[in-house]
Order: structure tokens, then sequence, then C-alpha cells
């Protein structure tokens, strides 16, 4: 990260101006603020989402597979058709797996849990901004209650020797 600064007044004008932005849109339509919200990150969530519940189906059927295998490996140890040494070694071999499969398992729900969590988290955006209205100032309470964090990047000049700079806001719950 290079050194960079922006003038506080010009932070605090861009973040009022993105609350008092999105305050607007709320009023005026709040579905089709709440879609556009939605939309923006809802095409990657919903690609990534796929893809975790099918490692996820693929884990479940891995560990069932497992507890038919160490099932028939037992039943073929007591037929002796297999000896106590394979027995053993297969056995933790397995056994090992299984350990590994819950602990993926149990990563995996809790991800699609908390990803859940985010699709639901605009509509509660939505409730918090219509609560605040729009706003006229920020104060620490609004701030808090509506962003998680801002990002300031390296500021750039343009063609005509204009200072641009890009800030980024992550929004509570979206």
């Amino acid at each position: 990260c290079s050194m960079h600064y922006i003038r506080y007044d010009v932070l605090y004008q861009a973040v009022l101006e993105r609350l008092q932005y999105w305050a607007k849109a709320v009023q005026q339509d709040e579905e089709k603020a709440l879609n556009k919200i939605q939309k923006v990150g809802n095409a990657e969530r919903i690609r990534e989402k796929k893809k975790k519940a099918s490692t996820l189906k693929k884990a479940e059927n891995r560990q069932s597979e497992i507890d038919r295998l160490f099932a028939k490996m037992y039943e073929d140890r007591a037929c002796e058709k297999i000896t106590e040494r394979n027995f053993v070694m297969l056995s933790s071999k397995y056994q090992k797996e299984q350990i590994e499969l819950e602990q993926q398992i149990t990563s995996l729900r809790e991800e699609l849990s908390k990803m859940e969590q985010d699709m639901i988290g605009a509509e509660k955006w939505i409730e918090l901004i219509k609560e605040y209205s729009i706003p006229k100032e920020l104060t620490a309470p609004l701030l808090n209650a509506m962003i998680e964090k801002i990002l300031i990047h390296e500021a750039t000049t343009n063609e005509d020797n204009e200072r641009i700079q890009e800030i980024e806001i992550y929004y509570r719950f979206i």
C-alpha cells in the first residue's frame, strides 16, 4: 500500500452524497432499490453458492460411501477375507478421511448459511436506510449502522491534470 490521503471534507461529502442517493432511491421506489442492491453481488454469490453446495453434496456422498466401505470391510474381516494388517491399514486411512470430510462438511454448511444471511442482508439495509430517511449530516450512529468500511485508493491525475481518487464504500449487510 502506497502513501495516499484524502481531505476530510471531500470524504465527508462523498459519503454523505452516497447515503443520500440510496435514501432517495429507497423513498422513490423501495422495490427497485432492493433489486438494484441485490443484483450487484447476486450473480457472483449465486455462482459461489452453487459451487459450495455441489462440493458439500460430493463430500456428503463420499462420507456415506466410506460408511458403506467400513461396514463391508468389517464383514470381510469377520469372514477372514482380508488380513488383520490390511484391515488396520484401511481402517486408519478411512478414519482419517472421515475426519477430514466431517470438518469440510461443517465448514461448507457454515459458509452456505452465511451466504443465505448475506442475501437477506439487503432487506435489513433497506429497513435501516428508511429509518434514517434522507440524512443531512453524517453522525457516528448513522455511520456505524450503515457502513462497514471505506477504502481510499491512491489518487491519479487525468490528461487535464485533475486529481481523481476512487473511494469504495462497503455497506453493512450488503
